[in-house]
């Protein structure tokens, strides 16, 4: 008999136990966010493109422009590379189009890829969140955000790496 008032008692004290410890972190835990991260402001003029003069979902272009800093002004500083871009409309209806493009952006200290999704409604300036995808050079295993804006002739691109 003493053994299983021992036992019945011995459940809701494990229970109590439990429900009383401390909390620690577990294997779920989200990750901390890094800490260190680099900017870099970019513009790019265009030099030349494919992309049709009436769209259609589906069609495709390619890209290609000349990299510079971004002065203080927001124009374009020092030439420093050059970008490339494959695009796709991939909406297109009465009040403009939808396009997904992968970049690659060269300088003499490495390549970085973005990829972004843009809506491209009106005039513009059209104004995008992209993913930077990789790098190579200076920028080898490239994380992190970018911002691409698109302005007639110019893009430019706010880039934030996470080190």
């Amino acid at each position: 008999m003493t053994r299983l008032v021992g036992r019945a008692l011995a459940a809701p004290l494990m229970a109590a136990a439990l429900l009383t410890a401390p909390v620690t972190a577990t294997a779920h835990a989200a990750p901390k966010p890094k800490e260190a991260t680099r900017t870099i402001e970019w513009v790019a003029v265009l030099k030349s493109h494919t992309k049709p003069a009436r769209l259609r979902e589906g069609a495709d272009w390619t890209v290609y422009a000349h990299l510079h800093l971004k002065a203080r002004d927001g124009r374009p500083g020092k030439k420093i590379g050059d970008t490339t871009a494959h695009c796709a409309a991939i909406l297109v209806n009465q009040r403009g189009h939808v396009t997904q493009c992968s970049r690659v952006l060269r300088t003499d200290a490495g390549h970085l890829s973005l990829t972004e999704t843009m809506d491209r409604y009106g005039k513009g300036p059209h104004t995008a969140p992209a993913a930077v995808t990789g790098g190579t050079g200076a920028y080898a295993d490239a994380e992190g955000e970018a911002t691409v804006v698109l302005h007639g002739d110019i893009a430019t691109f706010r880039i934030v790496l996470d080190d």
